[in-house]
């Protein structure tokens, strides 16, 4: 049997349960449904009271879409609080797609936010969707949201019920990632949660018509400590990489890749932040659950496999350990890394079509490794070559005081300094572009080698 309707005001009193909303449609009140068509509601054909082949009850209402775009049904105004869930669920029939809205005065999207469509069927079939108020506010007002309807049909909803639940854990990006369980899958599988971290990487594709806006988000250097968030571009959620980012989203599974989806709040805190530091992995390790979303790096790793279509232009890299699959979903490695050039890399592991791929952003996470020599036993490396803005020098294990010149074609010493680290950068930033002589000293020992500038 229906039940007895409680949304007869505009008002409507929380339930001792945290019910807001239960109506089945029964009463009208001058041709429209009680405790509904809000301000926000903008049909241009007023919602109608239906008798035929309703869920429950006598009456239920046909949303009547005249519009090209989507048309909105609302609640008259209520009341919702920051941070709290709410669970709306109905009944619908019909041709067309719906979804569920909230307008809670948000400062994103014009104050509204929708969740997925759902596509109506001939049959009834019940939908439910949990969304969560970013504001508090007093003139709230719950969305059911329609579009692609048959002129002849539409849609029809009955018995709708929404009620409020607790508050959204706030949890962070390690809570969210790390499990113990053989699938993989998030502790918080199909959850809402807030979390806050820093993008790390970031890209733009077009699916089925849409573009998409992803990007990793990291709130520490470390194993579990990255997760993938799906996004629309249409949202204007825009982000760069070092932007601190706080989202109220859903944490689900896509073919064992945790993500973040359907995001319901987000926010830029700040800007320009310094990104988590990459965990230095070798590159057997990289195949790691752990290590899923999470920002790294591989040090002398030899491509042993050039991109080609059979691996659809990703390569490998292996550093004694194993191969680590290098994808190009963000960067495209340009040139083509060669065949037994070893090269440090940098970039977010991914996980796809059941692999895990080291993805880098930009030609910067490629360096390869074109200068290797040994002075006074020890190995020595020099990178990236050629190089634009910094050379990397690698001592090893040399110790000692070591001097190093970088002589250019004419024979004049542009740079020189002394190093003692194991591993110093050197600006090469203001030099013109050309072939330089690098020299190094240790002692009675000495090493050179040829660097290109290149801006």
């Amino acid at each position: 049997m229906k039940k007895t309707v409680l949304f007869v005001t505009m008002l409507l009193a929380v339930s001792a349960q945290g019910q807001l909303v239960d109506s089945g449609f029964e009463d009208w009140t001058a041709g429209s449904p009680d405790g509904w068509n809000g301000a926000r509601t903008n049909m241009t054909i007023p919602a109608e009271q239906v008798s035929d082949d309703v869920h429950g009850g006598a009456s239920a209402v046909r949303l009547n879409r005249t519009e090209s775009g989507h048309q909105r049904f609302t609640t008259q105004a209520l009341s919702v609080t920051s941070g709290t869930e709410y669970e709306v669920s109905f009944w619908v029939r019909g041709s067309g797609e719906i979804r569920v809205g909230l307008y809670d005065e948000r400062s994103t999207g014009f104050g509204y936010f929708y969740g997925s469509w759902h596509v109506a069927t001939a049959t009834w079939t019940q939908v439910t969707e949990v969304v969560t108020a970013v504001q508090t506010s007093s003139i709230a007002e719950f969305i059911l949201s329609v579009h692609l309807t048959a002129p002849d049909q539409h849609i029809v909803v009955d018995d709708v019920l929404i009620t409020e639940g607790g508050a959204i854990p706030e949890v962070s990006i390690h809570d969210i990632q790390y499990t113990t369980d053989p699938s993989g899958d998030s502790p918080y599988f199909e959850q809402l949660v807030k979390t806050v971290g820093i993008v790390t990487a970031k890209d733009q594709f077009q699916s089925n018509g849409t573009e998409q806006n992803v990007y990793y988000l990291q709130d520490a250097s470390g194993p579990w400590n990255g997760v993938y968030v799906f996004d629309y571009l249409d949202n204007g959620n825009v982000v760069e990489i070092g932007d601190e980012v706080e989202l109220i989203a859903v944490v689900d599974e896509y073919f064992g890749l945790t993500e973040l989806k359907s995001i319901q709040s987000f926010s830029v805190l700040a800007s320009g932040q310094t990104l988590p530091a990459a965990l230095v992995v070798e590159t057997g390790e990289v195949s790691s659950e752990a290590l899923e979303s999470v920002l790294i790096q591989v040090l002398d790793a030899t491509c042993t496999e050039v991109p080609g279509g059979a691996n659809f232009g990703k390569w490998k890299a292996d550093d004694g350990s194993g191969f680590a699959v290098v994808g190009k979903e963000i960067y495209t490695t340009t040139p083509d890394p060669e065949l037994g050039v070893m090269y440090n890399v940098t970039g977010v592991v991914s996980y796809g079509f059941e692999e895990f791929n080291i993805q880098p952003r930009y030609a910067a996470d490629i360096e390869m490794i074109t200068s290797i020599g040994e002075l006074a036993g020890a190995d020595v490396t020099l990178f990236p070559n050629p190089a634009s803005t910094v050379l990397t020098l690698d001592l090893g294990a040399l110790a000692g005081r070591t001097e190093y010149r970088l002589i250019d074609a004419t024979g004049r010493v542009v740079l020189a300094d002394v190093v003692t680290a194991d591993r110093s950068t050197i600006d090469v930033s203001t030099l013109q572009s050309g072939v330089y002589v690098m020299t190094l000293n240790n002692g009675a020992s000495s090493w050179s080698d040829r660097v290109t500038v290149q801006h």
